[in-house]
């Protein structure tokens, strides 16, 4: 499948796609003999379901009041039906929403079936939303699974393409999405040149940090019509990174918040409670409000950590946490050292325990795949030098991140990036443990970096191997190679620098599938060949092989089988 591409018919999906759709769960769920409110909306936001389980699984809308100010209750019907006709319906109901939850609906629907497709949708008077799609998982079994993995969607840079050619694809048990769904920043920073002529500002058109400011954004999203499309063709299995929050968060603060902007804690509280009214997710009372798994009958364990703001101490930094030595130059090798041994929390007690518990649950059942839906490079992956790229002249005029990098990966061999696990080495230390400990195929998921890698998970050059790491590209923002020229010689770097690295490709937007049978996982990375129009095509890049059982050596042996 080398160079195949699949050209996107836009005008067929559509068509299916009539103005407006939305509703959320939050709120109070009745019987449809109490549903009285008729009053006019509209549902401006599509549906979308999340979340599955044997027997259970979240639908999620938004009315929109045709009356702007209007501040009461609102009645949605929802039904869930076998047939997409609604012939056979197998549960229905009523959730009063209001003011207080944005207008947002997301029912807990029960009594369903194991494996099962079923087909959803909401109506409040004469106004129907369109039907959405979903599917429970397997309660037992090792039929063969399909996944499409899915982070770093920034509006202002381009149109959600990969969205849109994720749900033209498949078909999919869910969709993983590992973060970045949203991003708070301003209009005029990190956006496309071309953001306005594409008609992609941001609103609100200032930073967010009220409440009203992430239900607003997170508003403008679902506005997007692929975002929507791929929402309601799959469940979402979903996870945040940092900017659902803030760049760089972490549980007391974050890199872009000061305390010209007030308190840390609203903020956070803010952010938390627009993305649990807006995203398709179960909502507990859990100290660990996104953490949880799913088992898909007896073929994978999929777990899904939080790395930002639950455990996470505030990250070491070059800028601020790199001391002097005694000729008055900054001491890298020191400051190295410190993110090698220096115990720092970043998925925290309760939450490592919860995972430990997890990992030998599946174990115990025999379990093929451990699958860790998170954030942030987990293996070994430090920056190589590129004095064999770049020139000191040409280097000069790169950002000053990227030159601190080149300068540190030249004199050290190396440049950890402390907001990566690379940067919390004793807690993966403890998590190579737990892989260690139980029998298993572990694989890890990763955002956060906008660029596709895989790599075998080791925690130094020609270490152990315990499980393989797949990394996927944002479907909008940009990766390294969009900052820096000579992209192909970069890449070789990291093939050149690190042995256990089987895909380093830092430029291109797209989205990542992985095909799981009891034998062995292909992951391929799909690349979306412009993100500034709306008509594109979808190249394959690259497809790698991890076989289970490999890991037991301790050697992780990911082979391309791209054709």
């Amino acid at each position: 499948m080398k160079n195949e591409k699949l050209k996107i018919n836009r005008r067929k999906i559509l068509k299916v796609i009539p103005a407006g759709a939305a509703v959320v769960v939050t709120g109070t769920s009745t019987n449809m003999a109490s549903a009285q409110n008729t009053i006019p909306i509209q549902f401006k936001h599509g549906v979308a379901s999340g979340d599955p389980l044997q027997k259970k699984v979240i639908i999620w809308t938004r009315v929109t009041p045709n009356e702007d100010n209007y501040k009461g209750d609102i009645a949605v019907n929802w039904q869930i039906s076998a047939d997409e006709n609604f012939t056979h319906i197998v549960n229905e109901g009523s959730f009063i929403t209001n003011h207080d939850r944005d207008y947002t609906v997301k029912e807990d629907v029960a009594g369903l079936e194991p494996g099962t497709r079923y087909y959803y949708r909401f109506s409040v008077g004469n106004s129907t939303s369109v039907t959405g799609e979903t599917k429970t998982l397997k309660d037992s079994g090792k039929e063969p699974l399909k996944f499409a993995v899915a982070s770093c969607s920034n509006y202002p840079w381009g149109y959600f393409n990969g969205y849109r050619a994720i749900a033209e694809s498949g078909p999919y048990d869910a969709v993983i999405h590992l973060g970045d769904y949203i991003y708070e920043y301003q209009v005029g920073r990190y956006q496309s040149p071309k953001a306005e002529e594409l008609g992609r500002l941001v609103d609100p058109p200032h930073e967010i940090k009220s409440l009203s400011d992430y239900r607003r954004r997170y508003a403008l999203y679902r506005s997007d019509e692929d975002l929507q499309e791929v929402h309601r063709k799959y469940p979402f299995i979903c996870t945040w990174d940092d900017h659902e929050f803030a760049n760089n968060a972490y549980a007391t603060g974050a890199e872009n918040h000061d305390a010209s902007e007030g308190e840390w804690a609203p903020r956070r509280r803010n952010a938390t409670k627009a993305y649990m009214e807006w995203m398709p997710v179960r909502v507990t009372d859990s100290n660990l409000p996104t953490v949880r798994s799913f088992e898909f009958g007896d073929m994978a364990t999929l777990a899904m950590l939080d790395t930002r703001v639950v455990g996470r101490e505030r990250p070491l930094e070059y800028g601020l946490d790199v001391e002097m030595d005694e000729r008055g130059n900054p001491d890298y090798a020191g400051f190295h050292k410190r993110l090698e041994t220096e115990e720092r929390s970043l998925l925290g007690e309760e939450q490592e325990k919860w995972l430990d518990q997890t990992l030998k649950s599946s174990a115990n059942r025999k379990v093929p795949w451990q699958i860790l839906g998170q954030q942030i490079i987990m293996s070994y992956r430090p920056e190589p030098p590129l004095d064999n790229v770049f020139t000191k002249e040409e280097m000069k005029s790169f950002p000053e991140g990227e030159q601190l990098s080149m300068k540190v990966a030249r004199e050290y061999g190396g440049f950890y990036n402390p907001d990566a696990w690379d940067g919390y080495q004793p807690a993966r230390r403890r998590v190579y443990n737990m892989f260690e400990k139980y029998d298993g195929n572990p694989i890890v998921l990763t955002g956060d970096t906008h660029c596709a890698w895989a790599m075998s998970l080791t925690d130094k050059m020609g270490g152990q191997h315990y499980g393989a790491e797949f990394a996927v590209q944002g479907i909008t923002s940009p990766g390294r190679g969009d900052r820096l020229p000579k992209v192909k010689e970069v890449e070789q770097a990291y093939y050149d620098h690190l042995d256990h690295m089987a895909l380093a490709n830092i430029k291109g937007r797209g989205y990542m599938t992985l095909s799981i049978s009891a034998e062995e996982t292909i992951t391929n990375w799909y690349v979306v060949s412009t993100i500034e129009s709306r008509e594109f095509e979808v190249e394959l890049r690259k497809s790698l092989k991890y076989t289970a059982g490999d890991v037991d050596d301790g050697q992780v042996i990911l082979q391309d089988v791209t054709s």
